[in-house]
């Protein structure tokens, strides 16, 4: 045969039985299953196949665009009695190279969910992976398409969906639909999330305990009904010294904080390994220059803005000065919690939104209420209010992890040190907490460990601060496998520096509450010169 015509025929017989495959694999995926989820309906099951399609990039959780997506995509739809709810759950089955694992991805802010933009990534890398809407309505920023009703009163069911039971469901519903396509049961179970993702990993660990084999929670929103109250201290404080810095006032007091504290640990790196070992005063600026772009009034640092500063990074108090929660680290980024905007020429305050709506559509039920008026005492009575009445349903601090432990689960948590949005302290303190309540470090290491990361901003998003630039984790989604699937429990992550880092530089994130220590010699830009210590 003439080499031509065979290589022609060869690849005539090869598109044929792509296409006969495709043809098989489109039979498969439209056939899945009706799961079977407790206390719920499925309204319908929705499939198609995607053939080498592309997800873009939105910047944050999925940094670039994606590439070659592969799957049978399956949406199933339910709703939970007496709920009138309508949740959909999506999930992304790799038609070829399935790795025998499912991962569940977790939300942020007021999504229970992220869909296509999360499941992209490790529908390549050979997951079957599912996320879920919860019900809501898919606006990250407000909840104010589902958090009332038409009389003002909190819509419970969709406030359930998103605090714990969507993560139920999108195990029950995910789980079962992977094993009906590839008939057999995933190997492993995964959950991965960050910020409230983070939060639903610890409420899976403490009211789903048997759904996952490992979870990884990254800056996670734990004590909700407190730390998003305490969000708004900031502002409770400059309100009350009458005076709303300009943010580069802020900017500049932070950046100065981190050149004064950086070389503590004995390498400039941008970054504070240790916040607690730090004692930059921010009144030893008072009456230097901020560093204001495009500012020809040569602005100062004031004594009325240090005194802010101050009072922001000590933490809420009571009138009594006992602490009510912990307050922004050094290091962090003040822009987002005391947060303020000009309105006629003149500075006032901004909240940070979560916080805000918070207060304003489940502690106060009135969606026009003024979080900027809170006085200090005011703001305990919202602190207290929102804990008593909101952590039954949406806490996520019960330190009693015993039946995740006895199944074998194993939870990797990691947290900036420069996080502006979410407390590190509260994460070591559930750890503390769960220590306690299980008989010490030895009785949780084996199965709970978590990792601070130096310099690191809110799941290691950027800023946009040239301050900001610690070493995140690069892939704590394998570290966790590894845990689970070969045993290997991990002592530190593989850290790398962000995009404005000068000069980029790998570093060690240690377990907690190990910190990274240079050898003395060697590159200080490299990971393998340091030791958790």
């Amino acid at each position: 045969m003439i080499p031509a015509l065979a290589a022609l025929v060869l690849g005539s017989l090869v598109a044929a039985a792509r296409s006969l495959a495709l043809d098989d694999v489109a039979v498969k995926c439209s056939r899945i299953a009706k799961p079977t989820v407790p206390e719920a309906e499925i309204l319908s099951i929705d499939t198609r196949i995607i053939i080498n399609g592309t997800v873009l990039g939105n910047g944050q959780t999925l940094k670039q665009d994606v590439h070659g997506i592969t799957v049978c995509e399956v949406n199933v739809t339910l709703s939970h009695r007496h709920a009138n709810d309508k949740v959909l759950i999506q999930t992304w089955l790799p038609i070829q190279g399935w790795n025998n694992r499912w991962l569940a991805l977790g939300g942020g802010a007021w999504l229970a969910g992220q869909g296509t933009v999360d499941l992209a990534l490790p529908a390549t890398r050979g997951y079957a992976a599912s996320s879920t809407d919860g019900g809501l309505d898919g606006n990250p920023f407000t909840p104010a398409g589902w958090a009332l009703d038409g009389h003002d009163a909190i819509n419970s069911p969709l406030l359930e969906n998103f605090a714990h039971r969507s993560i139920h469901d999108v195990a029950v519903v995910g789980k079962a639909v992977a094993a009906s396509f590839y008939q057999r049961r995933a190997a492993y179970s995964y959950w991965s999330g960050c910020s409230t993702g983070g939060r639903q990993g610890m409420v899976a660990a403490q009211r789903y305990p048997r759904d996952f084999d490992g979870i990884l929670a990254g800056a996670p929103a734990i004590y909700w009904t407190q730390y998003v109250v305490a969000e708004l201290w900031p502002q409770v404080v400059m309100r009350e010294s009458g005076h709303y810095p300009l943010p580069c006032e802020l900017d500049t007091i932070v950046k100065r904080a981190v050149e004064a504290c950086d070389e503590l640990d004995g390498v400039k790196d941008s970054a504070i390994t240790d916040p607690d070992a730090c004692a930059f005063d921010p009144f030893t600026l008072v009456g230097t220059r901020a560093l204001c772009d495009g500012d020809s009034t040569n602005t100062t640092i004031s004594s009325a803005t240090a005194s802010i500063v101050r009072k922001v990074w000590d933490g809420p108090r009571n009138a009594d000065g006992s602490r009510l929660w912990p307050g922004l680290l050094i290091g962090a980024s003040l822009s987002a919690l005391a947060g303020t905007q000009l309105t006629n020429d003149t500075n006032g305050p901004m909240p940070f939104f979560l916080a805000q709506q918070w207060v304003q559509y489940f502690v106060k039920q009135n969606a026009s209420f003024d979080v900027g008026t809170l006085t200090s005492a005011e703001f305990e009575s919202v602190l207290m209010d929102s804990k008593n009445r909101f952590d039954a349903i949406i806490g996520s601090s019960n330190p009693d992890l015993s039946a995740f432990k006895k199944g074998g689960g194993k939870l990797l948590a990691w947290h900036g040190l420069a996080d502006q949005l979410i407390f590190p302290q509260d994460t070591v303190q559930y750890l503390n907490e769960v220590e306690h309540f299980l008989g010490g470090g030895n009785a949780t290491n084996s199965f709970f460990r978590l990792f601070l990361a130096p310099g690191v901003d809110h799941c290691a998003y950027s800023s946009g601060q040239a301050f900001a630039v610690g070493a995140a984790p690069v892939d704590p989604l394998a570290a966790l496998i590894s845990w689970v699937e070969d045993g290997n429990a991990p002592v530190a992550l593989d850290g790398e520096s962000g995009p404005t880092a000068t000069p980029h530089f790998t570093r060690k994130i240690c377990k907690y509450p190990l910190k990274p220590k240079y050898v003395g010699c060697g590159s200080k830009t490299l990971a393998k010169n340091f030791v958790c210590v």
